[in-house]
């Protein structure tokens, strides 16, 4: 089957990217600023704001952006910024708000509700409005993606299409130093899943292995740095660098085991999107060990683990421990017990995430008792 690699998304990446902004909007432009309370509490909005004041722009901001978003959410935003009457929408934050803003953008100027496009399979007709993203977590990757995840009837779904793809991508370390050590760890750990998921997925190919395997290795270099001290602007950038290649990466070959478990802890437990894929991660390899030995070897020795003389099996496990080892280091929970609410959700768990799309890229295929025993590992670790 022919492969698909496509990204028309202009990344600029480094320490100052964010003076970058004036390529992209103009002092002619009326912009929404989508984001959330906590970037505006913290200062990182300012910034953003005081960069449109010097290019001359008009704005409003919506912040009104919760983990996870939901429907409604996208409902209100897009509402606020036909209010407005804008024309370009600049994003700043991490995944919630770029996903939110992502629609937005799409449905300013294509008419209907995020469900058609959603659930129904409406067909976008025009280019959306523009759309600058600026990550201020080295995580998700949406900055470089044709994906919006939205919750919706009780169900984290995407939509993918060109058209989500933002015009431009600002990453800018600069605006990462404040990230706090346990949100550095979650939202690394996301990138590092991605790269994982991609490069072993069937729908990788020899670009997606290049970027996943490249994200891979600054990960396992400079992701504990980052954790050890956020001060330090090339582990920032590095890592950052990492997240959008492996978002890249992600959204061209696919994800798998790990994110379409993550779904419904995310939907109904509200678990942050990086502390469930860093929890679940070395599960999921574990599961998919048998599927990509070779694979599983090769992330083994970008762990710098020496592998002579050790079997294909023995290899590819190394990488699980390692994994494992990198978990402990940044103080990843050990499970996600404290937000069980009910054992019984752990079979209807089981069985929306085997019908998750995603779980048609991994390389192995589940049964439902196979997702259920992992749910009952991270939720009931003591039964």
């Amino acid at each position: 089957m022919p492969k698909r690699f496509f990204l028309p998304t202009q990344l600029i990446h480094g320490a100052g990217a964010l003076k970058e902004l004036g390529k992209f909007v103009s002092k002619d432009d009326n912009v929404i600023v989508v984001t959330d309370k906590g970037l505006v509490k913290v200062g990182l909005v300012e910034k953003l704001l005081a960069e449109l004041a010097t290019i001359g722009a008009t704005w409003a901001v919506f912040d009104d952006i919760e983990p996870n978003p939901h429907a409604d959410t996208v409902r209100k935003a897009l509402a606020f910024a036909k209010e407005q009457g804008v024309n370009t929408v600049v994003t700043i934050g991490g995944g919630s708000p770029m996903d939110v803003a992502k629609v937005v953008a799409m449905l300013l100027t294509n008419e209907g509700d995020i469900s058609d496009y959603q659930w129904n399979g409406k067909a976008v007709t025009k280019p959306p409005a523009t759309l600058v993203a600026i990550p201020t977590t080295a995580g998700t990757g949406s900055e470089v993606t044709r994906t919006a995840v939205i919750i919706d009837r009780n169900t984290k779904k995407g939509i993918g299409n060109d058209a989500l793809f933002p015009k431009a991508a600002l990453v800018d370390p600069e605006l990462m130093v404040s990230l706090p050590p346990q949100i550095t760890a979650f939202t690394g750990m996301d990138a590092l899943t991605h790269a994982i998921e991609a490069y072993v997925g069937l729908g990788a190919n020899p670009a997606t292995d290049a970027w996943a395997l490249q994200a891979i290795e600054l990960l396992v270099e400079y992701l504990p740095k980052a954790f050890a001290n956020g001060a330090d602007l090339e582990a920032r950038e590095k890592v950052a660098l990492a997240s959008s290649m492996a978002g890249a990466a992600m959204d061209q070959a696919g994800l798998g085991f790990i994110h379409a478990m993550s779904g419904p802890l995310s939907s109904y437990y509200d678990v942050p999107h990086g502390l469930s894929n860093a929890v679940l991660l070395p599960y999921g390899m574990q599961f998919n060990l048998i599927a990509a030995p070779k694979k599983m070897a090769r992330i083994a020795q970008l762990f710098g683990v020496d592998t002579f003389g050790m079997s294909l099996r023995e290899a590819a496990q190394a990488a699980v421990d390692a994994v494992e080892q990198l978990c402990r280091d940044l103080e990843i929970p050990a499970d996600l017990s404290s937000y069980c609410q009910a054992e019984e959700d752990i079979e209807k768990f089981a069985v929306e995430a085997i019908n998750m799309f995603l779980m048609r890229n991994n390389p192995r295929r589940p049964r439902v008792s196979d997702c259920a025993d992992v749910f009952r590992k991270v939720l009931l670790p003591e039964k």
